[in-house]
């Protein structure tokens, strides 16, 4: 593994990745208050057998995947719940994909249920029998004090696949993704496959590149990683998904409001954990790369305030940073191409891990990213590289070359 501690790129390299930075959020198609309908949670298959399902999205049934399975599901919750129910006995193959290894299968029907775990995904059998209702829940077992992580700002390529990989080998039970996976032509095909092949589990935000493309993308989304928000528990502590990709209007309409009219009456929770795209602000005084509205982001601090939130996590911004913006710990955590490294010659591309005590309390610590070189070994930094040759950097150049030719 070629590490980069003793290399310097100077500022060609901002157009590889910080260069993102000046996308225009926009304005959100559809607005709030015209939400994409909320997820189904209810399906037909064969018209034998009726699913409800919990914390579940159905999804497509890929090239890669068995001939013989009937229908794909992806948690975007550790705990979910799919039930079948069938007018006529038979049996039906499923996989479900982005459930935690650790998680234990409960059901109704243990004779008439196979299940075989592959990291995150599970592949089932189902025997049905007639005006039978069988029940699938996975449940995790008390953790007790366990560690989380978060990234956002990855692109889909190699730099993802090493974040993912970073938080396993840190020891994180599941990472939370604060958005930007899609950067350039691929990389939401080649996500959605990282995400469900993980070895741990992953929540994604939805962020400004992720929902956008020359039009509207919000249906990829929600059919193949799940709602745009939503929360969920693992014991004492709520991690809250909330939707910043775009400038809305108004701020507490729509399913995000919805989801925290629901969170106030759900009180008891020792520590909530928002992560989303935008931060609450830009701490460069000279940009405004932030939620990019002052009555957006007061809304979303209040909003938190009244559920108990205490931390925002964030990416949108290709940087580290942790302050307190009117009592909320908002943490940046936007470096997941990993690019600050070259910039600086130094480890500052970070990782965020929560630190979940057996109370449900949240501490943070970022750890650095440490990205190998090969992870740039991708078309995107070819523009940069052909910048950067005959000059200061050809010796870095060169290395690259040697990397990507391996």
């Amino acid at each position: 593994m070629v590490t980069r501690r003793k290399i310097l790129i100077g500022a060609g390299l901002t157009t590889l990745g910080i260069g993102g930075y000046v996308y225009d959020r926009g304005l959100r198609l559809p607005t709030l208050h015209l939400d994409p309908r909320a997820l189904n949670n209810t399906f037909s298959l064969d018209d034998d057998i009726q699913v409800i399902v919990n914390e579940v999205i159905r999804t497509p049934i890929k090239e890669e995947n068995t001939a013989e399975l009937e229908a794909c599901f992806r948690a975007f919750a550790p705990e979910p719940s799919l039930t079948f129910s069938a007018k006529k006995s038979g049996s039906i193959s499923i996989s479900v994909d982005n459930i935690s290894p650790e998680a234990q299968l409960q059901t109704n029907a243990p004779g008439q249920v196979r299940e075989e775990v592959s990291n995150t995904k599970r592949l089932l059998v189902i025997q049905t029998k007639a005006e039978q209702s069988i029940k699938l829940e996975w449940q995790l077992p008390d953790f007790g004090e366990y560690t989380f992580a978060s990234i956002g700002d990855t692109g889909g390529d190699k730099e993802l696949d090493w974040c993912i990989q970073r938080a396993s080998d840190l020891g994180a039970k599941f990472l939370l993704h604060l958005g930007d996976f899609n950067y350039q032509d691929g990389d939401y095909d080649r996500s959605i496959k990282a995400f469900n092949n993980s070895p741990i589990p992953i929540y994604v935000t939805i962020g400004n590149h992720d929902f956008h493309d020359e039009g509207a993308i919000y249906p990829q989304f929600l059919r193949e990683i799940g709602p745009l928000n939503n929360a969920f528990n693992i014991g004492k502590t709520r991690f809250a998904n909330i939707d910043t990709a775009a400038n809305v209007l108004p701020y507490g309409a729509g399913q995000r409001g919805a989801l925290f009219e629901r969170m106030i009456k759900d009180s008891n929770y020792t520590d909530t954990v928002c992560f989303t795209h935008c931060p609450l602000h830009d701490p460069d005084p000279n940009s405004h790369h932030d939620m990019g509205s002052s009555g957006e982001r007061d809304w979303l601090i209040n909003a938190m305030k009244k559920v108990g939130a205490k931390t925002l996590l964030s990416g949108h911004i290709h940087i580290y940073h942790r302050s307190d913006f009117d009592g909320i710990d908002n943490i940046i955590v936007g470096q997941g191409l990993g690019h600050q490294d070259l910039l600086i010659n130094d480890d500052a591309s970070k990782i965020v891990l929560g630190h979940v005590d057996k109370n449900g309390a949240v501490k943070y610590t970022a750890e650095p990213l440490a990205m190998p070189l090969e992870a740039h070994c991708h078309p995107r930094i070819d523009p940069v590289k052909e910048s950067l040759r005959g000059g200061e950097h050809s010796e870095l150049i060169e290395m690259l070359d040697k990397v990507c030719r391996t």
